[in-house]
């Protein structure tokens, strides 16, 4: 970026601000990778998100044609300079992260730090919302300090890991759906409280209620509610059949062994503060559940984060994970485009129906 001086003998930086496809390059970021594909300014110090206001069709269309883009070499070093970009092409305000199932801090207006989880621990693949009743077709991060070690967000293509998981566990979770059974204030995991971001009993069970959600308030205030969801949708645009659940991650078998021995020990497997089964209650077996997984594993893409980078997901077709790491980290994300799914399943133990989905 360039710098001017005042007559105070001060800096001021100088944001350049070319716009159009012409001032860009996008290319593979590795010879041998599909995704992500990388968008770098030919000039440096251009502005992202005045450029990308400027080229928001070019944005959305190289978007919907490789589902994964790396804005590499911009000047984006803060939270309101990532909130600006993701203004710029986005066709909603941020979504608010509520029915959370993983501690969050607030760094914006609906801009959330990724999730607060030990950076010795891996978080494995999924896409946000899948058991919401409307979910993000946009997903931001925002790497604002960059690990030295580790720390890398691995990205899998769901239209290729549908295709890697077994016919007979793809078929019948397709046909069933998924049901998420979730356990609050029990001592482990999220309070109900921080989930759905209210301490009113009756706010939670409108929110609830709204989005078919099941709830059943149990002795010493503790809540547990189900909710059944189709393990498959169809992308909104293109109409593409996309794996898109948490079936194998909020599955007990996905935990350390150590930790799901002492979980359901201390709990019993109907208080875990997660699990999942097939949409009619019938268990998922843990066979299918590493079939899941090492489909997701078979399709990972990582790269290393560098401070500034700015990674657009299309949240449907694009799985996100996160590595262990050392040092600090900081990364910040932000969902937009909300896309409402029609025809849930109520949680009732009937099978989950897939509906349309619109935006």
């Amino acid at each position: 970026m360039s710098a001017q001086f005042t007559r105070a003998g001060t800096v001021r930086r100088v944001v350049r601000s070319a716009s159009g496809p012409d001032a860009v390059t996008i290319e593979p970021l590795t010879a041998d990778s599909r995704v992500p594909m990388v968008v770098r300014p030919k000039e440096a110090g251009t502005d992202l998100a005045t450029w990308a206001a400027a080229g928001r069709d070019w944005v959305s269309e190289r978007l919907l044609e490789h589902r994964a883009l790396l804005f590499r070499g911009w000047p984006v070093t803060d939270a309101p300079a990532f909130q600006r970009f993701v203004a710029a092409v986005s066709e909603s305000e941020p979504l608010q992260y509520r029915d959370r199932s993983t501690p969050r801090d607030e760094v914006g207006q609906n801009v959330y730090l990724s999730t607060t989880y030990p950076a010795a621990e891996r978080i494995e693949p999924h896409n946000e919302g899948t058991y919401w009743s409307t979910w993000p077709q946009k997903l931001f991060f925002c790497c604002l300090v960059a690990p030295p070690v580790g720390g890398e967000t691995p990205i899998a293509d769901n239209r290729r890991v549908i295709e890697r998981i077994p016919a007979p566990v793809r078929e019948r979770l397709e046909r069933l759906g998924v049901r998420y059974v979730r356990n609050y204030n029990s001592g482990f995991g999220l309070t109900w409280q921080e989930a759905y971001q209210t301490d009113s009993r009756e706010d939670a069970e409108r929110y609830a209620e709204a989005n078919g959600t099941a709830t059943e308030w149990l002795d010493g205030g503790r809540l547990r509610t189900v909710q059944i969801r189709p393990a498959v949708r169809t992308h909104p645009v293109t109409g593409e059949k996309l794996w898109f659940n948490h079936a194998g991650f909020f599955h007990i078998s996905s935990r350390d062994p150590q930790m799901r021995e002492a979980l359901v020990e201390a709990l019993g497997v109907d208080g875990l503060p997660t699990n999942t089964a097939h949409g009619d209650g019938s268990p998922i077996p843990d066979e299918d559940v590493r079939a899941i997984n090492e489909a997701y594993l078979a399709e990972e893409t990582a790269f290393r984060w560098e401070t500034g980078d700015v990674m657009l997901l299309d949240n449907m077709t694009m799985a996100h994970a996160r590595r262990p790491y050392q040092g600090d980290r900081k990364i910040v994300v932000a969902m937009t485009d909300p896309v409402t799914a029609e025809g849930i399943g109520q949680a009732d133990g009937t099978a989950a129906t897939e509906g349309e989905e619109a935006r």
